[in-house]
C-alpha cells in the first residue's frame, strides 16, 4: 500500500511538471504533423496513375477519356519505381497497360490491366468501370459476328499490399520522444536525491526500495499513459490508416520499459543532472538512428551486412518489426532482455544511492 501510495503522490508531482507534457504529447503531435499530417491534407481521391509499355493508340484513347474525370500522371519505368507516390498518397490507384495490350484487342483476346493500390474507394470503382466499357467498346469494334458481347470482361488485379507507413513511423516518433522525455524525468530524480529528499523520506519510515520503486513506476504508468493519448490523438487527427492499435499499445510499453531502465541505470550511475539526461537524449538519438535506418535497409540489396547488423542494437529497430513485420514473440523477448541488462545494472547497490 505504501507503494501504490507514494506513486501517487509522485504521479501529482510529475503532472505539474510541463516538460514531460511537453516532450511526451505535444512535440510528437507538432512533429508528426510535418511528417504524416500533410498527407491528411493532400487528398489522393481523383488521382491516379498510368503506366503504359503499349504506347498504341487504344490506350492512349482510354487515357484521354480518364483524363476528363481523373488527374491522370504518366509514368515511366517499373511499376517499383512509383510505389513511393502510392505510399505518400500522391496517387490514389496505378493503372498498367502491358505492351500486349493493343495487339490483344486486335486479336480479340480481352486483355487484363493490373491496378496497383494501398486502398480501395469509389473513385478506383469508376475508373475500373471506365476501362472495362472502353475496352468492351474496341473489342465489339474488331468482334466476329455471332460472338456474345456478354463474354466480354475486362480483368482488374489488385496485388499492391498495403502499407502501413505512416502507422510506423508515427508510433517510432513517438517511442523516440518517449526516450527524450525520460532525460526530464532523469534530471527529476537526481535533483529529489541531491536536495536530500530521498534520504529524508527514508526518516518517514519507507523503504530505500518502496521510495525508489514508486519514482520509476510513476515514471512508467505517466510515460505510457500521456504516449498512447498521442497515438490515439495522431490516429484520428492525421487521419491515418491501415493502423493496428493493440500493436501500436504493445510497442509503447516495451519502449517505455527499455525507457524506464535507462532512467534507472542513469539516475544511478551518473551522479551530475546535465551529464545524467543528456546520456538518454543520447540513447534516444542512437536508437532513433538505427532502428529508422535499419528499417528502410531492409528494402535495399547489396548493403554490407555490418550496417545491417548494428541495427539489431536498437530497441526502436526491435519495435519497428512488431509495426512492419508483425512479429510478436521475438521482439518482446529481445526487449525483455534489453530492459533486464540495464535494470540489472541500475539496481546494483541501489540501497547506497538513496543514502549518499
Amino acid at each position: 500500500m505504501r507503494l501504490i501510495r507514494l506513486t501517487i503522490i509522485n504521479l501529482r508531482r510529475i503532472l505539474k511538471n510541463p516538460s514531460l507534457f511537453f516532450m511526451t504529447l505535444l512535440l510528437p503531435m507538432i512533429v508528426l504533423y510535418g511528417i504524416v499530417g500533410q498527407n491528411s491534407k493532400d487528398s489522393s481521391l481523383g488521382k491516379i496513375g498510368i503506366l503504359d509499355e503499349s504506347s498504341g493508340k487504344y490506350s492512349k484513347a482510354i487515357v484521354d477519356d480518364l483524363s476528363v474525370k481523373y488527374d491522370v500522371k504518366t509514368l515511366e519505368g517499373n511499376i517499383e519505381n512509383s510505389y513511393d507516390a502510392l505510399r505518400d498518397k500522391k496517387i490514389a490507384i496505378i493503372y498498367v497497360f502491358d505492351e500486349n495490350f493493343e495487339s490483344d484487342i486486335d486479336s480479340g483476346i480481352v486483355p487484363k490491366v493490373k491496378s496497383y493500390s494501398v486502398e480501395s474507394g469509389m473513385g478506383s470503382i469508376i475508373a475500373e468501370q471506365l476501362i472495362t466499357d472502353n475496352i468492351n467498346k474496341l473489342l465489339e469494334e474488331n468482334i466476329n459476328t455471332g460472338l456474345s458481347t456478354n463474354s466480354i470482361e475486362a480483368v482488374i488485379v489488385n496485388n499492391h499490399k498495403s502499407s502501413n507507413g505512416d502507422f510506423y513511423m508515427t508510433v517510432i516518433m513517438i517511442c523516440y520522444f518517449m526516450m527524450i522525455g525520460g532525460s526530464v524525468l532523469t534530471d527529476d530524480i537526481i535533483k529529489l536525491k541531491s536536495q536530500k529528499v530521498l534520504k529524508r523520506t527514508i526518516a518517514t519510515g519507507n523503504s530505500d526500495r518502496t521510495i525508489l520503486g514508486s519514482l520509476y513506476l510513476s515514471s512508467f504508468v505517466i510515460q505510457s499513459l500521456m504516449s498512447a493519448i498521442t497515438l490515439f490523438l495522431s490516429i484520428k487527427v492525421f487521419k491515418i490508416e491501415n493502423y493496428n492499435l493493440p500493436q501500436g499499445f504493445l510497442a509503447i510499453i516495451l519502449s517505455n520499459l527499455i525507457t524506464t531502465s535507462i532512467i534507472l541505470s542513469a539516475t544511478r550511475w551518473l551522479k551530475n543532472q546535465t551529464i545524467a539526461s543528456l546520456a538518454v537524449i543520447i540513447f534516444g538519438l542512437l536508437s532513433f538512428g538505427l532502428g529508422v535506418i535499419g528499417n528502410i535497409l531492409n528494402e535495399f540489396t547489396n548493403i554490407p551486412d555490418i550496417i545491417v547488423n548494428l541495427s539489431i542494437i536498437s530497441p526502436l529497430s526491435w519495435i519497428g518489426k512488431i509495426i512492419t513485420e508483425g512479429q510478436i514473440f521475438t521482439p518482446i523477448i529481445v526487449l525483455l532482455l534489453m530492459s533486464l541488462v540495464f535494470f540489472t545494472a541500475g539496481s546494483f547497490k541501489l540501497r547506497d544511492f538513496v543514502k549518499e
